[in-house]
């Protein structure tokens, strides 16, 4: 009698859990994750995606979605790997799901939870650009116009682009104008490029004024023009583009397009750092440790350089290291390298050769590493064969006792400096007295 009882709650308990699940419409509970994905509470949709993700009341399609809408709410608070499996499954209950394609393809691109493969990636976009979505056609044609997984291809590139921008994608109208610029032909076409930021614009995107400012301000359309460049970053900053209040701040700063006034910079900085602009935080810290408009605080500005720098921004990273390079505790030095190598691991060839210099060249025993500043100093002089570089690499071989080799190099720099370096040529023929010598350079 036991045994059947226990069987008759088990089966009971059965019943109430499926018509529970069927009570609780897994379309509505798809419908209210994306409400809160909007909201940014990733979190709690997934809470209700997930009975969605198990329901046999949807579809594969429908399935496909929930599962892609989890896949963005993984990718959006950085976790690339469950994202990626999200959308893989997402595309397995429907290969035809255009934005899995090409939020899987931008983790491939991107090398974020998978190993990077822009030739994957590319066919992923391809495959969502066949299905008619705009956001594929965008990464596609970005992709020709990049050679990013694809042979590089400008007139395959604009004609992507363009059918995207008649569709009201804005990234794509921002690339086909940037595809009119230097960075991408040898004749550049400005009125053309600022046409397409125009038209941006006019769609939405008010980034795009930010854009047409940098172009006056670099001179595209003839002479730099500060004051137009300062016109549009004003623009751009009513309409709260975090990147305009720092370029606003930049030229209060220095006078560019504006009277110098450093109380107009330190506030155009600190709205930008009220967004979470990166440079905003490093307008600050050099208006702090420089006591201009404020009064001077070293570690106020080691504070703002440090929000930067943890945002991988490789000049607050630069910055900081100079903080802390000035500070001679173990604790500040061991804070130097750490910055020192975070911003060398970016690729950075400024920050490699710093790094390099710092490892080479400090006068503490437990800063240097010569191995690795040759590595370093290497690195820098293949990206960029500079006197400073060279004499970076020059001090790092000095400092592994290959000093013959440190004079060759150190030759080398005085033979690559420029006029407008002639200032240097004193440092670089007194550190080849050194390494004549055999003696390594100390900072």
């Amino acid at each position: 009698m036991r045994q059947i009882a226990k069987f008759i709650v088990v089966s009971l308990m059965l019943c109430m859990s499926v018509a529970a699940a069927h009570a609780a419409d897994p379309r509505e509970q798809v419908n209210r994750a994306i409400e809160l994905i909007g909201k940014g509470e990733f979190s709690l949709a997934r809470s209700y995606l997930a009975p969605a993700l198990i329901s046999p009341f949807i579809n594969n399609s429908e399935r496909s979605r929930a599962y892609y809408l989890r896949g963005f709410s993984f990718a959006a608070q950085n976790m690339p790997v469950s994202a990626r499996k999200d959308y893989t499954r997402a595309l397995e209950f429907n290969a035809a799901n255009p934005a899995a394609l090409v939020e899987l393809g931008r983790l491939h691109a991107a090398g974020r939870g998978i190993e990077r493969d822009e030739s994957a990636a590319f066919s992923l976009f391809e495959q969502a650009a066949d299905l008619g979505y705009a956001p594929g056609k965008f990464h596609m044609g970005y992709a020709y116009l990049m050679g990013a997984g694809v042979e590089k291809n400008l007139l395959r590139a604009r004609e992507i682009l363009a059918e995207a921008a008649d569709a009201g994608h804005t990234f794509a109208m921002n690339s086909l104008a940037a595809s009119y610029r230097s960075e991408h032909v040898a004749s550049p076409e400005p009125e053309l490029a600022k046409e397409w930021y125009e038209k941006a614009h006019e769609a939405g995107d008010a980034t795009a004024l930010l854009a047409i400012g940098f172009m006056y301000a670099q001179g595209e359309f003839g002479e730099e023009d500060a004051e137009t460049a300062v016109t549009y970053f004003r623009r751009a900053a009513e309409q709260d583009v975090s990147a305009a209040h720092v370029s606003l701040g930049y030229a209060f700063l220095t006078g560019l397009g504006v009277d110098r006034d450093y109380a107009q910079a330190f506030s155009a900085y600190s709205r930008g750092a009220d967004m979470g602009q990166p440079g905003a935080f490093i307008g600050l810290g050099h208006l702090y440790a420089s006591g201009l408009g404020v009064e001077q605080n070293i570690e106020t500005a080691r504070q703002w350089y440090e929000r930067g720098a943890r945002l991988g921004h490789v000049e607050a990273q630069l910055r900081l290291v100079g903080i802390f390079i000035q500070d001679s505790t173990e604790e500040a030095r061991r804070q130097a390298v750490y910055w020192a190598r975070q911003a060398a691991t970016s690729g950075h060839v400024k920050a490699m050769n710093d790094y390099a210099w710092m490892l080479a060249t400090s006068k503490f025993d437990a800063m240097r590493n010569g191995t690795l500043a040759v590595d370093q100093a290497e690195k820098a002089v293949a990206e960029q064969p500079s006197a400073v570089y060279l004499d970076t690499l020059a001090a790092a071989y000095a400092e592994i006792g290959n000093f013959e080799r440190a004079v060759d190099v150190q030759l080398q720099a005085l033979e690559a400096l420029a006029e407008e370096d002639a200032s240097l040529r004193g440092e670089l023929e007194t550190r080849l007295q050194y390494y004549r010598r055999s003696e390594p350079w100390r900072e």
